[in-house]
């Protein structure tokens, strides 16, 4: 069986398989196709490995050590320095997907706890009556994108399936 490898084609159609890839990639219009294409793509174990590295990057950008992340993630040293270097030479890509996520973690993490508390009767006539509180729903929209918090990031950056391990071992966060 012969093994491909990327580095034997000249660069020419390196740089179109890469970009093609990329392409490819770029076309898909909606969640609902990206599941589907890396559904057929890749091997739910690959797509795992993929996602640990992101976890790693989100946990390493908010703040994590290396061993609080390895206690987190049940990840190796290795693992998180080779994701580290990416970060340190540039990591772009990783730093776009950890903003989005992390907004995304906020607005979930907002939501759940919306639903397990109860809501003040201010809260419930903000919502049933948004144009008599437009200018407190406008104030609470700019704090949130105002917000910056440090702990609110780190929380975020927890709100993460990774928490328990493929063996049903629960991971605790480290407490600072």
């Amino acid at each position: 069986m012969v093994t491909f490898h990327l580095n034997d084609l000249p660069k020419e159609k390196r740089i179109q398989m890469i970009a093609e890839l990329y392409d490819v990639i770029n076309s898909l219009k909606n969640r609902n196709e990206v599941r589907l294409f890396f559904k057929d793509l890749l091997m739910p174990d690959e797509i795992a490995t993929l996602m640990r590295r992101i976890e790693i990057a989100v946990l390493l950008s908010t703040g994590f050590n290396y061993r609080q992340i390895s206690e987190i993630l049940g990840v190796g040293q290795t693992k998180i320095s080779n994701v580290q270097k990416v970060l340190q030479r540039e990591g772009n890509g990783y730093k776009i997907i950890i903003e989005r996520l992390l907004n995304d973690r906020k607005k979930r993490l907002k939501i759940k706890k919306i639903k397990e508390t109860d809501q003040s009767d201010f809260e419930v006539l903000k919502k049933k009556y948004p144009g008599y509180f437009a200018l407190n729903n406008l104030i609470d929209e700019v704090s949130e994108v105002l917000d910056n918090d440090p702990a609110k990031k780190r929380e975020a950056a927890l709100f993460t399936p990774s928490l328990v391990s493929s063996k049903n071992k629960k991971h605790r966060a480290p407490m600072h």
